[in-house]
């Protein structure tokens, strides 16, 4: 092969795997952050586990958020993985502390099982494919390979589409930040109804 084919090859499958996450893998864990609120709503967790579960799934979607903003608008490099790879494993280890903590409290459907097991493998996928694309920071993060680690904060040398990063973000809002916003405040209020009453 000429020299210059894999990088071409390589760009293409960057472009691929961008467009890839941006129209189906965030999709596709807004989607299931949604889901998860409406079973939540649905189980009346203010009467349950109430602001204890409503307060970790804020540290959750805020443990989500760093990465997920880190992709859409900094180069990734080893530090930004760094960043992704320690939101992931907080974020999941955030999960299984939220599952415990509910289900000492409240049914946790099978239903809502699934719904959190593809919050937790939808980011391992989204992660998984960064590390492969970018494989020679990936392993300059471990001390392997022949690249050096790059922990420069540096913004996007190709901008991901203006449009689908605004409906990313609007969607997140929209479905899954306010949702939970309002979760809360409803624990919050049930729970300060139920400390009137007494």
């Amino acid at each position: 092969m000429p020299p210059d084919e894999p990088a071409d090859g390589r760009d293409t499958l960057e472009r691929t795997i961008r467009l890839y996450q941006l129209a189906v893998i965030l999709p596709l864990w807004i989607a299931a952050g949604s889901a998860d609120y409406v079973l939540h709503r649905r189980s009346h967790i203010e009467e349950t586990s109430g602001i204890g579960e409503s307060a970790l799934h804020g540290v959750g979607i805020s443990l989500a958020a760093l990465p997920v903003l880190g992709g859409l608008f900094f180069e990734v490099n080893a530090g930004v993985l760094a960043v992704m790879i320690t939101g992931f494993a907080s974020h999941l280890g955030m999960t299984i502390w939220d599952v415990s903590f509910a289900s000492q409290r409240r049914e946790v459907t099978p239903t809502e099982q699934h719904v959190h097991a593809l919050l937790e493998l939808v980011p391992f996928s989204a992660l998984s494919f960064l590390l492969c694309t970018h494989h020679d920071q990936a392993l300059a993060l471990i001390g392997r390979g022949a690249a050096k680690p790059d922990f420069r904060l540096v913004r996007k040398r190709k901008p991901l589409c203006v449009a689908a990063v605004g409906a990313t973000i609007t969607a997140f809002t929209l479905l899954v930040a306010i949702p939970y916003g309002e979760e809360f405040i409803r624990c919050y209020r049930f729970r300060h109804r139920g400390d009137d009453r007494a």
